[in-house]
């Protein structure tokens, strides 16, 4: 199948051009990596202890000549990404190249399940379904290499499709459930938003999935709005509790820890000449923070712009935001908006991928300050993005072009 040796492809050149054009954390990842690697080569005891047994920035003695020069050793996200280099390590004999295909298998068992789970749904639509999943280059680029992203979006797909197995359709439960937390457990240790998004989306999916099975038109019209104003407090209560009080993610902290990060990297992107954007001051409060929802949702959907880009990969990135935004016009323009609207309720799947992508993209855009950064940010939604829009131009036009 194409769709692996895709990622095989994206794998390798994302190493060859951050070797050659960015240099930074995948250099690292794999470096730090390596030292986990030598440990077990030089004490298995101590390596065994360092992959399993130790937290970042644990500074217990008997381990400071290890990990001394881990450069990520006090993050607990790259960390964990650095020892499932090391793992990789041991069956690669320490080798980049092999690391990363490793990295790209993982990624590609995630992006796989995504694309099972929307086949089971419409069997009709193979190949626009896996131009969605397998095809959308920047997902093939950022989500193949030794990167945190590769690893977040297979975990992604993981709980994708034990949710959809396990609890929508309750077909091989157990093994459906420990998938659906193995990807939850992966997502929580490297990229925490990224289940804190997709926890409230999917209860948006159950309830409507629920209310879609009673007969009574009358009486579902009726739950529909009660169902949401169970559903969204019983998210944010969910956020809470996976975030727990002293995390960044925590509803509390979120509008304060998203304008320092918007500052940092603003300022980083400044410091190295980047493309960098401004959705306006952010002042620290969640109000000023989601009044600014509309314009950092457009700009993860639709930009940059063709003109906003700086370099082949910012080119690269603008083409595919042109094309998500003439897909999006060439379907909103042309059908009716009422039975639009019904299709989202009428298929639980069109609403997460909705909710799942209109939150990512609030949630990158204002963060980052920076489209190289809002590039990698947003590769989860991007294939449910593309997916939805061809289930509805299918469903509306009975259309199956992939334009």
């Amino acid at each position: 199948m194409w769709g692996i040796w895709l990622k095989i492809f994206g794998a390798i050149a994302l190493g060859i051009i951050y070797n050659t054009y960015y240099g930074g954390d995948t250099n690292l990842f794999f470096r730090d990596g390596g030292i986990i690697w030598n440990t077990l080569l030089d004490s298995p005891s101590m390596g065994f202890k360092l992959l399993f047994l130790t937290e970042a920035g644990d500074n217990s003695p008997e381990l400071f000549q290890y990990v001394r020069h881990i450069y990520y050793y006090i993050d607990d996200s790259s960390f964990a990404i650095l020892r499932v280099s090391a793992i990789c390590s041991i069956f690669s004999f320490n080798t980049y190249t092999i690391n990363a295909i490793f990295f790209a298998i993982i990624s590609f068992t995630g992006v796989w399940s995504i694309f099972r789970v929307l086949h089971h749904l419409y069997p009709q639509l193979t190949r626009p379904l896996a131009v969605a999943v397998f095809y959308i280059p920047s997902v093939v680029f950022w989500g193949s290499g030794l990167l945190k992203d590769t690893i977040t979006l297979g975990a992604l797909g993981w709980m994708f499709y034990g949710f959809y197995f396990g609890i929508v359709l309750r077909k091989k439960i157990v093994l459906n459930i420990l998938l659906l937390l193995l990807g939850a457990w992966a997502s929580n240790a490297i990229k925490q938003y990224i289940l804190l998004i997709f926890v409230p989306s999917a209860l948006l999916w159950i309830f409507l999935q629920y209310r879609n099975r009673i007969k009574s038109r009358a009486l579902r019209v009726i739950l529909l709005p009660i169902m949401m104003s169970i559903a969204l407090p019983a998210g944010f209560f969910a956020i809470n509790q996976i975030a727990g009080e002293q995390s960044q993610y925590n509803i509390d902290r979120v509008a304060a820890n998203a304008k320092i990060n918007s500052e940092w990297l603003e300022y980083v992107s400044k410091q190295q000449g980047g493309s960098g954007y401004n959705l306006g001051e952010l002042d620290g409060t969640l109000g000023n923070m989601l009044v600014k929802f509309p314009q950092a949702v457009w700009l993860a959907l639709f930009r940059p712009y063709v003109w906003e880009a700086g370099n082949p990969f910012m080119l690269l990135s603008a083409l595919e935001s042109l094309f998500f935004l003439l897909l999006t016009l060439k379907l909103v323009l042309t059908v009716n908006p009422g039975k639009l609207s019904r299709q989202f309720v009428d298929h639980p799947v069109l609403f997460f991928s909705l909710a799942f992508t209109l939150v990512l993209a609030f949630a990158s855009a204002i963060t980052s300050n920076n489209f190289g950064t809002v590039v990698r940010y947003k590769i989860p939604f991007m294939p449910f993005y593309l997916a939805m829009l061809y289930v509805l131009r299918y469903r509306l036009k009975r259309t199956v072009k992939l334009f």
